[in-house]
Formats: structure tokens, sequence, C-alpha cells
């Protein structure tokens, strides 16, 4: 099932109602995808199983909160998203994460600050807005929905080359849009360290 599929929005209408079978089906739908965006973190196969779940629990809890002229897809990975960065910040997976970035400070501790870790989140946002929006449509469902290159490739009805081509050119604007507001890979600070983390994530070549 997917966005385009005008049987979701009936199902997405049953969920707010409080209709058990249309929230089974969106979880047997949506929740392997979900797995898999949460096993790009690096998260082992119990967190990312509590992910989902708690993912889906809290759709339930607000299901009345749901609209149907939005993109559910969007809506339920960005509660995941969240949900895996709180995980990062309270388990040791940051550490893992630094070392698996190279990122090393000069001297004395690598300290990760709160403002700088939700500006770049900000900003990280704001650059995939400003993306062309076919370039943003492919580059959302390859980072964001656990997409492969040639399930977008099928679904959009364009060729896996085309799709691969619209992610670097995606990829390099974010990079170009972070340098120009002061995240560059060459400063040697915490909000450094966190642009390695967060930009190791988004680059990642998962196809």
């Amino acid at each position: 099932m997917r966005k385009e599929d005008p049987g979701e929005q009936e199902l997405i209408l049953a969920l707010r109602n409080g209709r058990a079978p249309a929230f089974r089906l969106l979880y047997t739908d949506y929740g392997p995808r979900l797995y898999g965006f949460c096993k790009k973190f690096g998260l082992s196969t119990e967190d990312a199983r509590e992910i989902v779940q708690e993912t889906f629990i809290r759709v339930w809890e607000h299901r009345q909160d749901i609209r149907v002229d939005t993109s559910f897809s969007s809506y339920l990975f960005t509660i995941a998203r969240n949900l895996i960065y709180n995980t990062l910040r309270r388990t040791a997976y940051w550490e893992r994460y630094l070392r698996d970035a190279g990122v090393r400070q000069a001297a004395g501790t690598f300290t990760l600050l709160p403002a700088d870790e939700w500006e770049l989140q900000r900003l990280i946002g704001e650059a995939i807005r400003q993306l062309p929006d076919k370039c943003r449509q492919i580059f959302w469902k390859s980072r964001y929905e656990g997409f492969s290159n040639q399930q977008i490739a099928e679904e959009m009805a364009i060729s896996k080359s085309t799709v691969e081509n619209q992610l670097n050119k995606a990829l390099r604007s974010i990079r170009v849009f972070l340098e120009k507001n002061g995240y560059g890979p060459a400063s040697l600070t915490a909000s450094a360290g966190l642009w390695y983390i967060l930009f190791n994530f988004i680059s990642k070549q998962n196809f």
C-alpha cells in the first residue's frame, strides 16, 4: 500500500473511528518498513521492534488527530524518527556512531550540545523542503520511508539510474546548504561531530 492508494484514505478514516481491523492492516503494511528504517540507525533488533510498537501505540492513542488530507506515511515515520533520536540519546549508540563516522576531537572530551542538535535537524528539514518536488519526493521515500531505489523507480515509473541521480543531487544540495549555514565537516566542534552523525545516516548508500 502506498500514499497514492485511495484505499489507504479509507483505512485512515476507519482508524480515526477506532476500527481495529484498519489499524492491523496499516501495521501489517508499514511495520516492516519502519523496522528497516530503525535498523538503518544501527539499532538492535529488540530496540527496533520496540520503536515500531511504540510508534503504532502513539498512532492509536492519537488516531483522532490524524488528518486524512496529509501523508500518513510522513506522519508515521516522523514519530518513529523522534523515538529513534530519543533512544540514541539515552544509550551508548552515540559513541558507536561517532566511532563509525570517524569523528575525533583533537583533545578533551567530546560533548554534544542539545541546541546544536535541534538546530541541525531544523536546517536539514529546511534543506529538504527547498529541493525540487521530484527530487524531494525521491529523497524522502529513500531516506525516511525505507524504499529501495528499485521500489522508487517502479512506483514513480522512472529508471533506477534516474533515482540514483536525484538522490545524489539531493545530497549535494543538502551538504552545500549545511555548509553555508556553518555546519561543514572541517570544524572540530560538538556541532561538527553531530553533523557527521546525521549526515552519515542520510548519505548511506543502502540500495
